[in-house]
């Protein structure tokens, strides 16, 4: 993924589908990795597929506030055989969405008003969509909210997404919510069901599966186009890095109906290979060829392996420009990869809510079992690293993947600074009634301010409560793991204008910083060369 200026954005559906008008879904989009768990039939693939469904609405959602169409257009849905179905069981003549997008002080432009909240009303029986409120904000903090009723007084667009209307005698700038609803445009869906291996032709959302799947490929890879081409060579080098394989090539055969596929110079044929190496080829390929905005993906963690999972997952979101949500029934997939968790939980009426996962002690022994810890160790795992916080699960993944360790450790974060204290031993003493100590390594910050600073208090009492019961456990001669990236990595990751931190320096003191989110995308774009010779690269080549 990309690194942006985009802040918190996000959609609200009301009164779609399972969710109510009184229990809305809220989608956040915003860089990394936002997930939503939940059981069988909680909506967790309505929210998702919605944005597919939506997307006629997004990409034309200028015309809510032109005269040319009567502020009222007919934009139609994408998928929806039957519109009505979209609304939900209790009120199906209409239902609602919500656009947000956060504000910062470099979007101002003198005394403009910036939009930062669209409501639009979808009416069913009529077929025609509306912007019912606007909410703008001025680089004061002053809002000002119009209805529709003031909407459709005739506003004049001047200078592309700025309008002027008749009641106020502020210029309201649509440039950044426009951005957002494009870029919802720009993303791609891809459902649970990932079929590329039975015969029969065509699209499903926005994965071609059985002979379209083959057709597609073979025009990706023998078309006239080298960015296809070359999509697919560096998809192929991907499914070769994730399955661990010397070299990998997948041809369609003569009949273009089934995909030839050569693992390390021997062949084979898609159906023989599994369903899980099939959904990673299909999957990734669509990914890479339609570089979407953002990636929209159910159970990422269907038939694979599940020293996979987290791999494919962090693969294919360095395919989206912005980042990726998924839906999925692993907690402890969604606590290892997601900076922002979502749940949803049916309701006895029917519905379902969607709320973010509060903030939960962490049990250990009951995340292990999430993440099938024992059923790793029988296939090959060999021990768990524990790290500072969620950003440094994958920072962490891709450093082990380049050093070919990815397959054989749990990676599982601390939480920061709420575990990381002398408390820790009732939790240590809870994770060796499961794992040997031994098996266990700790890498957390040492957030010191320079080399002669001695470690915080409580971060050197939790190295000594961890040396007691015979846990690796080690803090970072640096201040954080941000502090390790050389410019050449960062510029590869996020562009040129990036520099790389001074060992002791804040993310925020940065000239230009990026989000700790952003580390893992870097870590991708960093050799382990680059920090072999550090305590960081010591510490990573030293696990067994």
């Amino acid at each position: 993924m990309a690194t942006s200026t985009i802040g918190s954005r996000k959609l609200t559906l009301r009164n779609f589908r399972c969710f109510d008008w009184n229990h809305p879904a809220e989608l956040i989009f915003d860089n990394g990795f936002t997930a939503i768990v939940g059981p069988n039939n909680s909506g967790k693939s309505s929210a998702l597929r919605a944005v597919y469904e939506l997307r006629p609405q997004l990409a034309s959602i200028e015309q809510l506030f032109s005269a040319n169409a009567n502020f009222n257009p007919s934009l139609g849905y994408l998928g929806a055989v039957d519109a009505f179905e979209l609304a939900n069981d209790k009120n199906q003549t209409k239902f609602e969405y919500e656009l947000d997008i956060s504000i910062y002080g470099n979007m101002f432009i003198d005394s403009r008003y910036i939009v930062n909240k669209i409501v639009v009303e979808c009416d069913l029986v009529r077929s025609t969509s509306k912007a019912t409120k606007i909410v703008a904000t001025n680089i004061s903090g002053s809002s000002i909210a119009l209805n529709y009723a003031e909407i459709v007084q005739g506003g004049v667009f001047l200078e592309g997404s700025l309008i002027k209307y008749p009641t106020s005698t502020e210029l309201f700038s649509f440039a950044e919510i426009f951005s957002f609803a494009r870029d919802l445009g720009g993303s791609r869906y891809f459902p649970a069901f990932r079929n590329a291996i039975n015969e029969g032709a065509g699209n499903y959302y926005d994965i071609p599966v059985g002979n379209a799947m083959v057709q597609a490929w073979n025009h990706w890879k023998a078309g006239p186009s080298k960015k296809s081409q070359r999509a697919i060579m560096q998809a192929e080098g991907e499914i070769a890095r994730l399955l661990n394989f010397k070299s990998l090539q997948i041809n369609a055969d003569n009949s273009v109906k089934s995909l030839n596929v050569t693992i390390d110079g021997m062949p084979h044929k898609l159906h023989e290979i599994g369903a899980g190496v099939a959904q990673l080829i299909i999957v990734l390929a669509a990914a890479v060829v339609a570089s979407p905005k953002y990636i929209l993906i159910d159970e990422p963690e269907l038939s694979l392996h599940p020293s996979l999972q987290l791999n494919f997952l962090a693969t294919l979101a360095s395919y989206a420009e912005f980042g990726i949500l998924f839906s999925t029934h692993s907690i402890g997939l969604a606590r290892s990869a997601a900076e922002r968790i979502m749940v949803t939980q049916k309701l006895p009426d029917g519905g379902a809510t969607m709320e973010p996962l509060g903030e939960q002690r962490i049990n250990y022994s009951e995340w292990l079992g999430e993440l099938s810890y024992s059923s790793r160790l029988a296939l090959g795992c060999e021990g768990l690293l524990l790290v500072e916080g969620s950003t440094d699960v994958l920072f962490f993944q891709e450093f082990l993947r380049k050093t070919k360790k990815d397959h054989k450790y749990v990676v599982m974060q601390l939480g920061g600074s709420s575990l990381i204290n002398s408390k820790i031993a009732p939790h240590l003493t809870e994770i060796t009634r499961l794992i040997d100590a031994s098996k266990i390594y700790i890498f957390i910050d040492s957030e010191k301010k320079s080399a002669d600073e001695a470690l915080a208090n409580d971060r050197q009492l939790f190295i000594e409560e961890c040396e007691k019961v015979g846990v690796v456990a080690r803090a970072s001669e640096r201040r954080a793991t941000e502090n390790y990236f050389e410019k050449k990595g960062i510029a590869a990751a996020l562009g040129d204008e990036y520099q790389p931190l001074s060992e002791y320096q804040l993310l925020k003191e940065s000239v230009k910083p990026w989000k700790k989110a952003d580390n893992w995308k870097i870590a991708r774009h960093t050799q382990f060369s680059d920090i072999e010779t550090t305590d960081l690269g010591r510490f990573i080549a030293s696990l067994p």
